[in-house]
């Protein structure tokens, strides 16, 4: 789902943009750095994992009248390096997709909220409530944390977008109960299952790259 800059309101813009920017910042300051500071081989994986999301969000599906559905992957990036991290490389691979597919840049700040923010909140509170209640294991970890994890992150992004696409009058409350609404509980499975299958094989063949996961426990 990329929203066009064109059938986006003022407040929208703005809004976007201002909360864009803090999410940003707050990334930016706290995201630990001695992570990647003279890795070359971290700093590639997360360059590998942006472009994975670079090339997935291009892959979108239109179902006609501008409105398409495409991968998030958000909880995989989340997962694997943190909130920091996983927001800035969804900044961006939102920035390669908006350049290339001319949504405008005005649009860049609310698809960043939508599509990066809020499935990345998500997956870091159902990581917290895992770790408080819940069986720490590598079963638990894969369907809990990825695969319902970015099921739910994906409806809710999308239920989001339908209401702003309605409140800014892009489409019409019909176009999108036909054409849009309908869909999103369609794109929970495939959204989890890629999440799950993707970490899950991370955990077996490389489970240095996944770290909120560290054997039984997870890591802080």
């Amino acid at each position: 789902m990329n929203l066009m800059a064109e059938s986006l309101t003022l407040p929208f813009i703005v809004g976007g943009w201002l909360w864009c920017l803090l999410g940003l910042i707050w990334a930016f300051k706290t995201a630990p750095w001695h992570k990647v500071n003279g890795d070359k081989g971290a700093q590639h994986v997360v360059l590998g994992a942006t472009l994975l999301v670079f090339l997935l969000w291009q892959l979108s599906a239109s179902l006609g009248d501008g409105l398409t559905f495409h991968f998030l992957m958000m909880t995989l990036l989340t997962l694997m390096f943190g909130a920091q991290f996983a927001l800035m490389a969804m900044a961006l691979a939102l920035l390669g997709v908006t350049l290339e597919s001319g949504l405008g840049m005005l649009s860049f700040g609310l698809n960043a909220l939508l599509m990066g923010f809020v499935p990345v909140m998500i997956t870091m509170a159902m990581l917290r409530f895992s770790k408080a209640y819940l069986e720490l294991n590598f079963f638990v970890f894969v369907f809990f944390n990825a695969f319902f994890a970015g099921s739910v992150s994906v409806v809710v992004s999308l239920g989001l977008g339908a209401w702003v696409m309605w409140i800014t009058e892009a489409y019409s409350l019909a176009v999108l109960k036909q054409s849009f609404i309908p869909l999103i509980p369609l794109m929970s499975m495939p959204e989890g299952f890629l999440n799950g299958f993707l970490i899950a094989g991370l955990l077996i063949f490389k489970p240095e790259w996944v770290s909120s996961f560290n054997g039984r426990v997870f890591s802080n």
